[in-house]
């Protein structure tokens, strides 16, 4: 069962009962080096459980929450009584696409707030820590009940981490081959950068209408094999690709980082589509238009963006870049395909000469 959010706020209070609450708030940055370090890309980014946060976005919540409670104390100093507005902490992460973050310059930046707050806390006055505010969730709150639920809170989320850390030890994930960095490396060299894998996604419908535009209409509709697709299916599944599995996804994974992405049945798509009775060279013109829509939304893209993940359901976790690379390696599978399908449809024809390959 879900915790209450007064069970929550007493299983808080618990954890600083009798401890100085200025004294664990220093401690906190400190804790986080050490915990982070070392951790693979695909540690800090993945969700062990998909409605909980990754631990870069626990570590972007700290910081941006540290933004609000700096803002609080000043307030209830200053008005004493005054209004505390609450904040959508899940709506935060989704602006601030905390899955994109840099681990390391979150918990720099946690650093730098906390310690700003810190030297303001530890001049007040004791009339002044007795000031309070009007919260809009937790009634009245001084700013010494409010310092005390913050070190309470740097503790809830030190413990999470290291719930995580257990949970990826236990399900293997620090045993498998982390997910690549913004430069991305593997044994065979660099990944290609975006600016590559736009061009190369951009050349395809060219290279595509080279190869197709001169075959005749009984070439383009032949069928290697009773479940096979003919060249114009091909042409309508690429362009179904592009809107659906591709920028589709990349826009689900950058407006909800860590999503869990359905899979499309792409023989029923091909069946609802009709491509077969459909003329050769509108389908080209439709694949060019719609690859044109996607390099513009490539164009868009920034390089935190490529960090962006979401769940696959069948293959699980990927990243924006890893599809990114899996679109050109998608491309070339398919400009193979009509190629073979070309030199099915020609082996027939070759007589003796088929002696020289084979089918």
């Amino acid at each position: 069962m879900p915790e209450t959010d007064e069970q929550y706020r007493k299983r808080l209070a618990g954890y600083v009962e009798g401890k100085n609450a200025l004294a664990i708030q220093a401690q906190t940055a400190a804790k986080l080096g050490p915990l982070i370090q070392g951790l693979s890309f695909q540690q800090l980014t993945s969700r062990t459980f998909i409605e909980k946060w990754s631990i870069v976005e626990i570590l972007a919540h700290l910081a941006e929450d540290e933004i609000a409670t700096s803002w609080r104390y000043r307030q209830m100093v200053e008005y004493d009584g005054g209004h505390l507005t609450g904040f959508d902490q899940n709506l935060w992460a989704e602006l601030g696409k905390y899955a994109t973050w840099s681990a390391g310059e979150a918990v720099e930046l946690f650093r730098l707030l906390r310690e700003a707050n810190l030297r303001m806390l530890g001049a007040l006055s004791p009339e002044q820590w007795r000031r309070s505010g009007e919260h809009a969730e937790r009634g009245r709150l001084t700013v010494e009940e409010l310092a005390r639920h913050m070190a309470a809170h740097d503790i809830n989320h030190l413990e999470q981490i290291e719930r995580l850390l257990e949970e990826q030890r236990r399900q293997g994930l620090r045993n498998q081959k982390p997910s690549l960095p913004a430069k991305a490396t593997s044994a065979y060299g660099e990944s290609l950068e975006l600016p590559e894998l736009t061009k190369l996604l951009e050349r395809t419908p060219v290279v595509l209408h080279h190869s197709i535009s001169a075959l005749p209409d009984r070439a383009v509709g032949y069928h290697p094999g009773s479940e096979k697709w003919c060249i114009k299916q091909i042409l309508g599944h690429l362009t179904e690709e592009d809107k659906r599995d591709f920028v589709g996804r990349i826009e689900r994974m950058l407006r909800e980082p860590g999503l869990r992405l359905e899979v499309n049945d792409q023989n029923k798509v091909a069946r609802e589509r009709h491509d077969c009775d459909k003329n050769v060279g509108d389908l080209l013109d439709e694949f060019a238009s719609v690859r044109a829509n996607s390099v513009e939304f490539l164009k868009q893209l920034r390089a935190a963006d490529l960090g962006c993940h979401g769940i696959h359901s069948t293959i699980g976790s990927i990243s924006v870049r890893e599809l990114l690379h899996e679109w050109v390696y998608h491309d070339l599978n398919h400009t193979k395909q009509i190629d073979v399908n070309t030199q099915r449809f020609l082996w027939d024809h070759l007589g003796n000469m088929q002696g020289f390959y084979s089918s």
